[in-house]
């Protein structure tokens, strides 16, 4: 619609001018003016089709979006001599972590990749922004208010560029895994330990994506630093990183490009699942192929809630993370800080779902999701993407057809990053996001049969979740009320608040289209 009215209202502009060539010349240029500002000023609205980057078959050949440890020695070998025609910029390569993470690595390997700011390449961490930031926030999506994260805002954004002196219209911004996530990981890390990075990083491509950044502008490093670069290319990392340069001024604002397209509201999920994958989304083409990014057994495995031990659960509430544990034992906190982990209403999937285990899109890894051989295996590789076929015979296999969006969830939307990447960055599919997912489309339930204050809506509430017309679940999450580490008793289900009154699932993204406007 928004489209529509500035075709309309750039013909009129158009048909004024012509006419004012006949009546009044002294005018023209003023009004020619005046209309070329307006021109400049709209904010082209992308589509999901818009969005779409096809890898080369040969990952060593992509200069933006998957590239290879190659690629990324020779930008830093020589970036002025290397970088991408299109680049004016500078290189910002931003690690997760340090690459020399594993036990025994000790000094065998540089942690870092080699800046140099005489030839403009930049390293930083992550964490050099704010310790955590991982480009999500808590909002109001106009259903829910303060617990369910979305994506960060325009101020985060303008802020999070400018700390690190970045120009996204410029530079070309790399995300690399060092090793992994958390404190130093054992020789033979679990997997969804160490390759948990490829979910931050990929997120960050989205984020950015999502506030109108050109994916040529844009790049992840395939399989982390500690495998696929440092000890290899020695001579390209360092002891040290860069410093922090003095905050810059760019904003998102001058690029004049609305790609929130990329981020679904619960309402375009609702409609989506109602209407059996062929719901009429505008931006989104007319048959989706919706996928829960989350292990096989998560997406598989019914509710017990018996006793109330760790094995009672499958999946952990908005303000709580990671895996469910026992109560009382150490690590027994929600992130509120406040005793005990919560979980969500109810298990099962989004209706129209296909189980699509993250796992599977890296190479030491089957392609459902089991490791191959072992986990230190599968560490040594470095949690690269397989190729390009491959990735592209797994979604041929799990039911995808040329044409449809790629609509990707799981329980916090960070899961679903790796597989949205391999499908929108890699195979060229359109794609979009549910921020939300299932910590938010499970608060939703009228029906919960052990404790009704679970039940935040009525019957017939137009976004209703527990229904087998948008729902396959495997049942609720039985309450139990015990102690956590702090003593203190807290209910173990625990749905997202729910405002009743909301007229909109997507408040936070009409703030951010209203941010450039």
């Amino acid at each position: 619609m928004i489209q529509k009215w500035t075709r309309s209202f750039t013909t009129f502009l158009l048909l004024s001018f012509a006419v004012s060539c006949t009546e009044k010349k002294e005018d023209n240029n003023a009004l020619l003016a005046g209309l070329l500002l307006f021109a400049a000023n709209q904010v082209k609205v992308s589509s999901a089709t818009d969005l779409v980057n096809e890898s080369a078959d040969d990952y060593n050949q992509n200069n933006w979006g998957l590239i290879t440890g190659s690629t990324l020695n020779r930008f830093v070998s020589d970036w002025t001599a290397n970088k991408p025609s299109h680049i004016t910029g500078n290189l910002i390569i931003l690690q997760t972590d340090v690459a020399n993470r594993a036990t025994g690595d000790g000094t065998s390997w540089s942690p870092y990749v080699k800046s140099d700011a005489s030839k403009g390449v930049y390293v930083y961490e992550l964490n050099d922004y704010r310790t955590g930031f991982r480009f999500n926030q808590t909002r109001d999506s106009g259903l829910f208010s303060n617990s369910v994260a979305y994506q960060a805002n325009g101020e985060f954004i303008d802020d999070w560029l400018n700390t690190f002196g970045i120009n996204p219209t410029k530079d070309l911004i790399v995300f690399a895994v060092g090793t992994g996530n958390g404190a130093t990981v054992a020789a033979a890390p679990a997997p969804a330990t160490a390759a948990g990075g490829v979910q931050d990083i990929t997120r960050g491509v989205y984020w950015l994506r999502y506030w109108g950044v050109d994916i040529k502008h844009l790049a992840i490093l395939n399989g982390n630093l500690r495998s696929n670069f440092s000890q290899t290319y020695t001579a390209q990392t360092s002891g040290s990183k860069s410093t922090l340069p003095g905050k810059g001024n760019f904003s998102v604002k001058s690029i004049r490009v609305d790609n929130t397209i990329i981020t679904s509201g619960l309402e375009d999920i609702y409609e989506i699942a109602k209407n059996n994958l062929e719901a009429q989304i505008p931006g989104l083409t007319t048959k989706q192929f919706l996928i829960d990014a989350r292990p096989t057994l998560q997406f598989t495995k019914a509710a017990t809630g018996a006793g109330g031990g760790a094995g009672s659960y499958i999946t952990t509430g908005f303000d709580s993370a990671g895996a469910p544990v026992a109560w009382g034992t150490t690590g027994d906190v929600n992130v509120a800080g406040t005793a005990g982990k919560t979980y969500i209403p109810f298990e099962g999937n989004i209706k129209g779902a296909v189980s699509f285990p993250w796992l599977a899109l890296f190479e030491g890894f089957t392609d459902a999701g089991a490791v191959s051989t072992s986990d230190a295996d599968a560490f040594a590789i470095g949690y690269r993407y397989k190729s390009k076929a491959a990735l592209k015979a797994i979604f041929a296999n799990k039911g995808y057809t040329a044409g449809t969006t790629v609509v990707s969830q799981c329980r916090t939307n960070f899961e679903a990053q790796v597989n949205g990447f391999a499908a929108l960055n890699i195979l060229g599919y359109p794609s979009t996001y549910y921020d939300g997912s299932l910590v938010e489309w499970t608060s939703l339930v009228a029906a919960h049969d052990t404790d009704s204050t679970i039940n935040q809506v009525p019957a017939d509430y137009k976004w209703r979740t527990d229904l087998a017309t948008v729902s396959t679940f495997t049942g609720y999450n039985p309450q139990h009320t015990q102690a956590g580490t702090a003593g203190a008793a807290i209910k173990r289900v625990k749905p997202a608040p729910v405002n009743l009154t909301a007229t909109t699932t997507k408040k936070f993204i009409q703030e951010d289209k209203a941010y450039k406007n």
